[in-house]
């Protein structure tokens, strides 16, 4: 627990709590521990979509062993002949989701000539772990490091883009801002993709943005809190001790959804030190020192993230080579499918 003290010493426990309250939706929350309805909605393609996907072969699933034994799962969807491939994206999925979810992204991909890792966070999909908790705040970064090491040492010759939606995009920003300072081998990726997450705060949003995810909201809620385990989460912590203090409120109306919480394919509850192992402590400061090229992705219609955020994401960075999309008639979920073939035609005129 040697990290944990380090980490809460250096940044107090009312910010790192703050961090996962406000960034990735938490912000969004209840706090009863009801069951509440989800702001999210499953259109039938979408359904269409996810159920297929689920049934989906598990015959691409290559593992790492990381720095606590843990498996890390992840799927190669690599074009035929890998001499002319043109660049690696690795990709990380969102909260309560797996890999398998995002095979369309990497058929699209795969057509460009791009190459295609998809990884699963340890405790969800096919990565070893206990569910929704992690092995110190740098857990996650590490095991991230592990997988670009890898795939670096496999490829040296391709450009590595690291990308992720929603909670995995806050990622992105955490392996960089996490080994900033370390003086230990890491691979810096060559280029950014933010998807549904990874955005700074606008301070000052749009009137009618926020109106939007206010009426969402009042009809649902992206996850529920427990306060008696969140109350818990220091003195827990500093003995050792993670408790799921957040649920994740998936739209169970929907039987997909149903069947797979009951197959164990999703995950619905998280310790607050999940939370603070996915996203930086210092974003802003992240966001000054990317040079590579990035690209962000927002859904006009997303129920978590109002496009400002991304906007302003996009002003603030420093790079030379960035691109901002924001696609009307998308939400938080269906952005999967209809950014690829923005994210394939990108990489190619970016690399």
């Amino acid at each position: 627990m040697i990290e944990v003290k380090h980490r809460l010493k250096k940044t107090g426990i009312f910010r790192l709590s703050v961090l996962v309250l406000l960034i990735g939706g938490l912000s969004a929350c209840s706090s009863t521990s009801q069951p509440t309805r989800s702001i999210f909605t499953l259109p039938l393609k979408d359904t269409l979509n996810y159920r297929s996907l689920l049934n989906a072969s598990d015959s691409t699933v290559h593992y790492l062993s990381s720095f606590d034994l843990t498996k890390i799962a992840y799927r190669k969807i690599f074009p035929q002949h890998m001499g002319s491939a043109k660049a690696l994206c690795v990709f990380i999925h969102g909260t309560s989701a797996q890999s398998k979810l995002y095979l369309p992204l990497a058929d699209t991909l795969k057509k460009h000539n791009i190459a295609t890792v998809l990884i699963d966070l340890r405790g969800h999909g096919l990565s070893g772990g206990e569910t929704g908790k992690t092995h110190g705040l740098g857990a996650l970064a590490r095991d991230l490091r592990l997988v670009l090491n890898s795939l670096k040492r496999q490829h040296p010759e391709l450009p590595i883009i690291l990308g992720g939606h929603s909670l995995g995009a806050g990622l992105c920003l955490k392996y960089l801002e996490y080994f900033r300072d370390m003086n230990i081998n890491y691979v810096k990726p060559d280029g950014l993709l933010f998807m549904a997450g990874g955005f700074l705060r606008m301070p000052d949003c749009n009137p009618q943005e926020l109106a939007r995810l206010d009426s969402i909201s009042k009809s649902g809620t992206f996850a529920t809190i427990s306060p008696l385990k969140l109350a818990a989460f220091l003195p827990g912590g500093l003995l050792g001790y993670q408790f799921k203090a957040i649920h994740v409120q998936l739209p169970t109306q929907f039987l997909l959804v149903k069947e797979a919480l009951q197959n164990k394919e999703l995950t619905t509850d998280y310790s607050l030190q999940f939370f603070l192992s996915a996203f930086p402590t210092e974003p802003s400061l992240t966001y000054r020192l990317i040079k590579m090229p990035v690209l962000l992705l927002a859904g006009k219609d997303d129920e978590l993230i109002p496009t400002c955020h991304a906007i302003y994401s996009y002003k603030k960075l420093k790079s030379t080579k960035k691109n901002l999309y924001v696609f009307h008639s998308t939400n938080h979920i269906n952005i999967i499918w209809n950014s690829a073939g923005i994210i394939a035609n990108w990489i190619t005129q970016t690399y």
